[in-house]
């Protein structure tokens, strides 16, 4: 067979050389475009071409680009039935299929990627792993079936860290931090800074005696970002002004261990992670709270919020990225992209000396 000049491509960093059509072409003496309908298995190819097509693709170790793959087989469907250019997943992993729609956070996560994915010409469909009926294995064939090659990851439920999903065919990307496993890239809310700005708010507010609680479960799913941004905040204030967290294993622990922890170490401020801020309310009135987490904006709770609009953003923008260039599977090393929140200042932290008229 004549020799030809190889014309392979730089994979993703750490893989081998990507292997064009065009050597697959050369190793099975046919076109490119002859390729290309041997690999759908279009019926114009006769079957013994096929098997010589795909024989030269395995012995080259080729693979198709998925973005590429995903626009040829919308193209291939009339204009009528075609509103966008390719369909991304949003995998979610709870049980209840819709019980991720509890968090607000995740709702307003989901929200952007969709807006984001259209704007793009991409669709964003709901799929879950959740229900036990269907095994992993079925909801990959059922996303190749329907032309799908990028996941975007939801946070996962509870106290999970680890996804059971086979990622190799797939782009992927994690909203927030909670996969730790397999190693993904995922783009989150920078918790670390998040902490450092409850923090410096609450000196920008009079509040000299500041203390941290959160639920250890929930400070291991993201990594300990916010603990740890709290201890470096911390280390500007005298000693004796430092003061060990509550950090209960859950967080339905810490209402009945708040005021105790409070009294031992005469704090004025409290910065929080828990969701349900009313638990809170029962802090004495001239304890600012300050929240890790706001929701609404309503400037009933103080604290820190997330830019929930440019993760979900950022997130699509990555998973393209990654399609476009071809990169597949768990990422090593993978990427974390962080967003920084914002102060939202609110009654729940009027100042020192001030009485709370919010959350009483």
């Amino acid at each position: 067979m004549t020799a030809h000049k190889s014309d392979k491509r730089p994979g993703p960093a750490g893989s081998p050389p990507r292997v064009s059509m065009r050597e697959v072409a050369a190793l099975a003496g046919c076109s490119r475009s002859a390729v290309s309908l041997a690999l759908a298995g279009h019926p114009s190819i006769p079957p013994a071409t096929r098997d010589r097509v795909r024989s030269a693709a395995r012995r080259l170790g080729y693979r198709k680009n998925p973005l590429v793959a995903a626009l040829m087989s919308v193209r291939r469907t009339r204009a009528t039935e075609a509103t966008t250019h390719a369909s991304l997943a949003f995998l979610t992993s709870h049980v209840a299929p819709d019980s991720w729609r509890q968090a607000a956070t995740h709702v307003r996560f989901h929200a952007a990627a969709v807006t984001r994915a259209r704007e793009l010409g991409f669709s964003l469909d709901e799929f879950s792993l959740g229900d036990p009926a269907l095994r992993p294995e079925r909801v990959a064939a059922t996303l190749q079936a329907r032309g799908v090659h990028g996941l975007l990851i939801a946070p996962l439920p509870g106290e999970q860290t680890t996804l059971q999903f086979d990622l190799s065919e797939f782009a992927v990307v994690g909203l927030g931090t909670s996969v730790q496993s397999p190693l993904i890239d995922r783009v989150a809310d920078d918790h670390f800074h998040g902490a450092q700005l409850a923090f410096q708010q609450c000196l920008a507010l009079g509040y000299r005696r500041i203390g941290l609680t959160l639920a250890a479960n929930v400070s291991r799913r993201l990594e300990n970002r916010w603990w740890s941004g709290f201890l470096v905040a911390q280390q500007q204030m005298p000693v004796r002004a430092r003061f060990p967290a509550l950090m209960p294993e859950t967080r339905e622990e810490i209402p009945p261990r708040l005021n105790a922890w409070i009294a031992r170490h005469r704090l004025d401020a409290v910065i929080f992670s828990i969701r349900h801020e009313a638990t809170l309310a029962g802090a004495p009135a001239a304890v600012g709270l300050v929240s890790l987490s706001v929701h609404d904006g309503s400037g009933q709770v103080a604290g820190v919020r997330q830019n929930e609009r440019r993760i979900g953003e950022d997130a699509i923008d990555l998973l393209i990225g990654k399609l476009h260039r071809w990169e597949t599977g768990p990422s090593s090393p993978p990427r974390l992209h962080l967003v920084r929140s914002e102060w939202s200042p609110g009654l729940s932290a009027p100042g020192a000396g001030q009485k709370r008229r919010a959350l009483i």
